[in-house]
């Protein structure tokens, strides 16, 4: 897969990768898209409200030193694991063939899940459901102290360091694992995530605090190394307890994972807590004045995120907007993905798309926040004017 990009500033899809056959010209028009790719990425980074989006195409390239089995899961890797179980095996005649054929666990979680709606008294089905269940919970626990995260840290340091000026960072994902919470113990990173300082229980009100350094005969001041964390489909060290929804200890397995899992009823479950929260401000957020957002591993395919976004795209003349997925050209892409693209055709300099990986994503992001050094400028003369 090559690095493509395709913006205003660019006539078409522009390929970004060098190759040993290109002219003089075709590497200028590369590395000034590049370059250009680069400006723009630190527009969206430096505004005033950042809103990240990761899907699972964020996780796909994390690996473990000690054991290499132990990676993101695809949906195709989540069927083989399903369609060997003896419960599927069980109840398998009850699917439609092309449902069996089409090999997608999202449809037939879906089916089972409606029939089991039906037939509430099923034993077959509703052992089928929570052994299914248990292996999209079992091959998402893939995170331990031997994975290796640095994409992830890396990542955490462009776009969590930005100037305490503005918004903190809100890094929405869709992934179950806990990618992001291992990158900010190992970058020194605080994460507000819904479960306040230390907390176990969740409490939506705790996005509201935040973290300040004091120091003696010196004002309060906002610490810098500080991101929002909401996880828009669970968590797997999510546990629902006496109506309440707790965290387990580190790597635990909790009794009753809190999880959106893949069906066709994710739509409905993100209107309820703690979903509802996540998603209520994932909404607040787009309709900022000042937004950048960034897309990241995920094909939009989900309804109840292309909703919030397309309305933001429609109504929000003050948000920029980068997608970044190795399938952003393809022809297969979404519905989403094509509008975007069309919107780009017909001259919308706010968007940007990108045919990359996360990887490619946190190596184009520019190391130092242009803010970060403004802040850093402005003091150094403040200081100056006090000595």
């Amino acid at each position: 897969m090559s690095l493509a990009v395709r913006s205003s500033f660019t006539k078409d899809w522009q390929d970004l990768d060098a190759d040993s056959s290109d002219d003089d010209d075709t590497r200028a028009r590369k590395a000034a898209s590049a370059a250009a790719l680069r400006e723009e990425l630190g527009f969206v980074v430096n505004a005033e409200n950042l809103v990240v989006l990761a899907g699972l195409g964020a996780s796909l390239s994390i690996v473990n030193k000690a054991d290499s089995s132990l990676k993101a899961p695809r949906m195709s890797d989540l069927w083989a694991k399903v369609e060997v179980l003896p419960s599927f095996k069980a109840i398998e005649g009850l699917f439609p063939q092309d449902l069996i054929s089409g090999k997608n666990l999202e449809h037939l979680l879906s089916n089972a899940q409606a029939r089991l709606a039906l037939d509430p008294g099923s034993a077959p089905l509703a052992k089928f459901v929570s052994e299914a269940e248990n292996v999209v919970w079992t091959s998402c626990s893939f995170i331990n102290s031997d994975s290796e995260v640095d994409s992830h840290e890396l990542f955490l340091r462009k776009v969590g360091r930005r100037s305490t000026r503005l918004q903190r960072t809100q890094i929405f994902t869709t992934n179950y694992d806990l990618a992001f919470e291992l990158a900010a113990r190992r970058a020194r990173f605080n994460v507000i995530d819904g479960f306040g300082y230390g907390a176990q229980s969740f409490d939506g009100a705790s996005f509201d605090l935040d973290y300040v350094r004091r120091r003696t005969n010196e004002p309060l001041a906002l610490e810098p190394s500080v991101v929002h964390l909401l996880k828009l489909h669970g968590s797997v060290d999510w546990d629902a307890a006496a109506g309440d929804v707790v965290k387990v200890s580190r790597y635990a397995r909790p009794a009753d994972p809190v999880l959106i899992y893949p069906s066709s009823a994710k739509f409905q479950l993100s209107f309820r807590q703690p979903y509802l929260e996540f998603m209520s401000r994932f909404q607040i957020a787009l309709r900022q004045s000042d937004v950048g957002l960034i897309v990241v591993g995920s094909g939009l395919n989900d309804e109840h995120l292309v909703a919030p976004i397309e309305s933001a795209l429609r109504g929000n003349v003050g948000l920029r907007a980068v997608f970044v997925t190795p399938g952003a050209n393809d022809k297969t892409r979404s519905p989403m993905l094509t509008w975007v693209d069309s919107l780009v055709e017909k001259g919308d300099r706010r968007l940007t798309l990108v045919a990359g990986t996360f990887d490619d994503l946190v190596r184009l992001l520019p190391d130092v926040p242009t803010w970060e050094e403004r802040d850093a400028h402005a003091e150094r003369i403040s200081a100056k004017g006090r000595v």
